[in-house]
């Protein structure tokens, strides 16, 4: 992947390490056809990159950060409109932390929603629980496959899926 080093220090710095996967993990099952990883530039310039696992009909968005320098200039909702393009005729999946009016960050989870709603997401009634968080579920059609989902996690989770399960 071009820009190795620059993509893994922003995944280092826009998750917090109780959400982030290993790397090593990461990028052994971005070589299998189910997952894509991707890395955007504007000409020669890093913005961001996406983590996508394909399954079901479903393109689920596991990671997406926008470099940290150039954040509220347009390139998130570029990088979404790039994806909505590459997968055209499926809806695309990610999860945010459900709001909380006792969290810290409730006004950042509730910023993050309605970026995402301005980018043609809407909001699904499934929610992910994960280290003592629950996560929010958003697509870009209306009907998502719940269990298409669940399985999506499997597969990435694999050979260790089978006995998380």
């Amino acid at each position: 992947m071009k820009g190795y080093s620059t993509v893994k220090q922003l995944y280092m710095r826009a998750f917090p390490k109780y959400e982030r996967e290993t790397w090593p993990w990461m990028m052994l099952k971005s070589h299998f056809r189910e997952a894509d990883f991707m890395a955007f530039y504007d000409r020669q310039r890093f913005v961001g990159f996406a983590y996508v696992i394909h399954s079901h009909g479903f393109h689920y968005i596991l990671f997406l950060a926008v470099n940290d320098q150039l954040r509220s200039q347009g390139y998130g909702s570029r990088i979404i409109a790039e994806l909505r393009k590459l997968y055209r005729k499926d809806s695309l999946i990610l999860d945010v932390e459900q709001p909380n009016p006792q969290a810290q960050n409730n006004h950042q989870r509730l910023r993050r929603i309605a970026f995402y709603r301005r980018n043609g997401f809407y909001l699904t009634s499934k929610r992910i629980e994960e280290n003592q968080m629950t996560y929010q579920v958003l697509a870009t059609k209306k009907r998502i496959n719940q269990q298409g989902i669940d399985r999506i996690f499997q597969w990435f989770a694999w050979p260790l899926g089978w006995f998380i399960q």
